[in-house]
């Protein structure tokens, strides 16, 4: 019977995703210094579920990743809280009779130190093999559980990034909106699971204000500026976009000096009835309008947040008309192209097939997932006038 402290450490192995997962450069430099260091031909990071042992650290080309957990030695080390040494195995009772010891591996010495993510959960070990009896010093093994500290280190700024990731998309407004009239649908795609751009909007029954930003960097360095900018335009309030914008680059005039960053953006009011859009844009210039006739994009009136205090940004407005589309995305949506400015119409093109607003949101998420090199964060904002 299984007991509830290992279904509990199975839980946490499927929490981390990791089994399966490709080879990582931060894992192989463990595996890779602690072979050095300890003049051992084999260092492995291994993670352990129900049945199955997978090594993560290192990737062998030539074989499997996985081995059988009834034949690992690190299946005993994960049920308990202390660094295992085992100096001969076949003078070991827990490990003599393993195909492990007696096949083709012939493993004699282990060492193998548990790895947490928590005060319990032991999900796997970084260990050590030699096909020779070995002595293993009270100094080697200190270092070799503060090489296991790192292990553990990597595991949790990955458990962090995950909780970073739910927060940020729990700040989003949500991904589709109806009106009467109109339907609003948006997308937010950081390239490293948090990251620099961000939408917002806010409305009532007389019209609909929205913002879309990009802040210079990816990840959570990006993450930390774009909560930081969205967190003051939604505390500046009812403002219109030109003031809004001026408001927040002075708040943050300071902060973006002393993090060498600054931020893209357009700010807009849509009167829901006239269909009268007014804008500021800060540097942003991917915002356009798909008419029936053609498109019509909307330019930048300033510079970026954050480039020089009070960028100059003037209102100015356009009327989307029954069946216009407004368009607005940050750079990492032209990669869907050639990575160009030109790449714009093939995003306009791309929403003007759409039936609606979520359609196209949708097909535009599937062109990013298609194109392999896109390492930006994606974010698109598509608002579509209905016919009436």
């Amino acid at each position: 019977m299984v007991g509830e402290s290992e279904l509990e450490r199975v839980a946490a192995v499927r929490r981390l995703e990791i089994i399966g997962s490709p080879p990582e450069e931060r894992f192989d430099r463990i595996t890779r210094l602690a072979r050095e260091i300890f003049d051992m031909p084999v260092a492995e990071i291994n993670f352990l579920d129900e049945d199955t042992q997978f090594t993560k650290s290192p990737y062998y080309p030539d074989a499997t990743q996985y081995t059988p957990r009834p034949e690992s030695f690190c299946d005993v080390t994960v049920q308990q809280p202390d660094l295992i040494v085992v100096p001969d195995a076949t003078k070991d009772d827990r490990f003599s009779s393993r195909t492990t010891v007696t096949g083709p591996r012939h493993i004699r010495f282990y060492a193998g130190r548990p790895i947490s993510v928590d005060s319990s959960a032991r999900v796997g070990t970084l260990c050590l093999v030699d096909t020779r009896p070995r002595e293993f010093t009270a100094e080697q093994q200190r270092v070799l559980d503060e090489m296991g500290s790192w292990v553990e280190r990597e595991l949790r700024a990955t458990a962090e990034l995950d909780r970073a990731v739910l927060v940020q998309r729990a700040l989003l407004p949500g991904e589709e909106r109806e009106w009467p009239g109109y339907d609003l649908a948006a997308v937010n795609l950081p390239s490293l699971g948090v990251g620099g751009d961000f939408y917002t909007w806010r409305s009532d029954d007389h019209r609909l204000d929205f913002l879309i930003a990009d802040v210079m960097g990816k990840g959570a360095a990006g993450a930390i500026m774009a909560a930081t900018v969205r967190a003051t335009a939604i505390a500046v309030g009812d403002a219109p976009p030109a003031e809004l914008l001026a408001a927040v680059d002075s708040q943050l005039a300071g902060d973006f000096d002393r993090t060498g960053t600054f931020a893209t953006a357009v700010a807009g009011r849509l009167d829901l009835s006239s269909g009268v859009l007014t804008y500021a844009d800060a540097g942003h210039g991917l915002s356009a309008i798909v008419r029936a006739g053609g498109t019509e994009r909307l330019a930048a009136t300033g510079l970026p947040l954050g480039i020089s205090i009070g960028g100059g940004w003037r209102t100015e407005s356009v009327e989307l008309a029954p069946g216009d589309t407004l368009v607005s995305v940050t750079d990492g949506a032209l990669e869907i192209g050639d990575g160009t400015l030109g790449a714009l119409d093939d995003v306009l093109a791309l929403v003007s097939s759409a039936p609606g607003a979520s359609d196209a949101a949708g097909q535009l998420v599937a062109r990013v997932q298609e194109a392999r090199s896109v390492d930006d964060d994606v974010t698109a904002l598509v608002l579509r006038r209905r016919v009436v």
